[in-house]
Parts: structure tokens; sequence; C-alpha cells
């Protein structure tokens, strides 16, 4: 049986893109698989290591996966075009990342405002006769949570074999606070040369406590420019959606469609990041 030469030709055409997309997942799966395994890494580090959190990586990976695919077949219907679907894959494997962080943020801030509490219930347990790791096993029992998690996350380390100026390095690692360094150090120290272990404790908890009171002090002074960076970041799409919406989208669509208009709005973007950028970092004030 002959087939018509259009028929001839769709079925050429079919396995020529049949064999095209084959070897393109070919090439792009170990690409596609270290990008995966690399995330499910990251996810691993957050949830786990610093947030001591008992949820599955994988099962975080897969959702992201999910969404991506979500936010690429919307931004495609959106957008009518192949680069809708990767800006919206893109969204999607970013906010997971953005929110972890944002929670990872949020955990520090409140593991930093227990601090000196915390402090002042070793100090307690100090001198009313316990030891050391006594003391710490007191503040893991009665503490505020997170931080009774971190300590007695510090703690099972201790009872499985590690040292305790060993584990209380992790710690400090894992929790990844200035704060819990010194803390850390201090303790360490008294460990290596002895002394008033509460008095110790009582002469730390008050340069934290001054420590953070001038942080404080600085965010307070600092709010204003850090509130003028929001407004900067996103004005330019505000002004954008403004000009699309009530002005004039044919101009604005017009421009889209132009190569020199597109780098113009890529050139003002860019701008507007470093510009955002610049204005968070000089108000950023390490004490």
């Amino acid at each position: 049986m002959i087939l018509p030469e259009s028929a001839t030709q769709i079925v050429i055409t079919s396995a020529v893109v049949f064999v095209l997309s084959a070897a393109g997942a070919v090439l792009a799966y170990r690409p596609v698989k270290e990008i995966i395994r690399r995330q499910e890494h990251l996810y691993a580090t957050i949830l786990q290591k610093k947030l001591l959190l008992n949820i599955s990586p994988r099962m975080v990976t897969i959702l992201t996966l999910v969404g991506m695919g979500l936010l690429a077949l919307i931004g495609m219907q959106v957008a009518d075009s192949g680069m809708g679907a990767l800006l919206g894959a893109a969204v999607g494997m970013v906010i997971p990342t953005v929110a972890l962080h944002a929670l990872r943020k949020r955990h520090l801030h409140r593991l930093e405002k227990q601090l000196v509490g915390g402090i002042h219930t070793l100090t307690s347990g100090v001198r009313a006769g316990l030891n050391l790791v006594q003391s710490l096993g007191l503040l893991a029992r009665d503490g505020p949570t997170p931080l009774k998690h971190e300590v007695a996350h510090l703690l099972r380390e201790y009872e499985y074999g590690v040292p305790l100026e060993e584990a209380m390095e992790n710690s400090a690692l894992r929790i990844g606070s200035s704060d819990y360094r010194l803390l850390f150090a201090a303790l360490q120290t008294h460990r290596h040369r002895g002394g008033d272990l509460g008095e110790t404790l009582e002469r730390i908890g008050n340069s934290i406590r001054e420590i953070q009171r001038l942080e404080n002090r600085v965010k307070t002074l600092t709010a204003e420019g850090r509130a003028t960076s929001r407004w900067l970041g996103a004005m330019p799409i505000v002004v954008i959606g403004i000009y699309y919406f009530m002005i004039d989208p044919a101009g604005l669509e017009a421009m889209f469609a132009d190569g020199l208009g597109k780098l113009l709005i890529m050139l003002v973007l860019l701008l507007n990041v470093l510009g955002f950028v610049w204005i968070r970092k000089i108000m950023s004030v390490d004490i």
C-alpha cells in the first residue's frame, strides 16, 4: 500500500520529532537528575539539619516538581508562549526555597530571643548545684520551643559519645548565630580553664542582652531605609501594571514585541534589583 505524499511527510515529520524528543530527553536526563539531587540536598539541609524537622526532603522535592509543572501550564496559558512556561516553572522552583529560607530566618529569630532566658535557666541550675550537662538537661526539659529542641539535640550527640565541646561546636554551626557562638565559646573556655561557671554565665547573659538591645536599636533606626528599599523594589512592577491596565496596553505590548524594548525593560529591572540589594546592604549593620 502506497501512502499519499502528504501522509508520508507527516509520518517522516512525526518520526523526526520523536527521535529528536527522545535524544533531548536522554541528553537532559543527567543534568535534570543532578538539579533535582541538589535541590533535595538543599531541602534536607534546611529541614533536618537547620530546623530539626522530621519532614522528608524527597516529598518536598516531589511537591516542588508538581508545582513547577502546574505553574508552567498556567504560564503557557497566560502568555501563550514557551517563555511563559519557563517563567512559571522558574517561579515554581524558587517559591519553596524562599519559603524555607523565610521559615529558617523566623526559627533563628525565635532562638535568639529565647537565648537570654535560656542562659538564666542554666545559671539557676548551676547555682543550685547542678553541673553543666545537668543544667543543659534542665533547659532541654523545661525551656521554650525551639530552644529546648536544639539543646536536646546537643545532649543526644553527647550521649552518643560525641565530646561536649564538639557537640557545642556542631550546635553553633547548625544554628548559625553569633550569640550562640559566643555562648558556646565561653563554655568551652570555662571547661578548659575552670572558674565560677555561674558568674561566667551571668556575664555572658548580660553581654548578649546588651548586644541584642543594640541590634534592636539599629533595626529601629534603619527601618525607614529598609521600607524604602521594599517600595523601590516593587515600584517598577506597580508602574508597569498601572501603565498596562489603565493607560496604554497597546503601547506596552509593542514595547514587549520589540527587541530594543525588551532589552530596555530587562535593563530597568536589573538596575532596580541592584539598587534594592545595594540599599539592603547599606541598611545591614552587624553589631
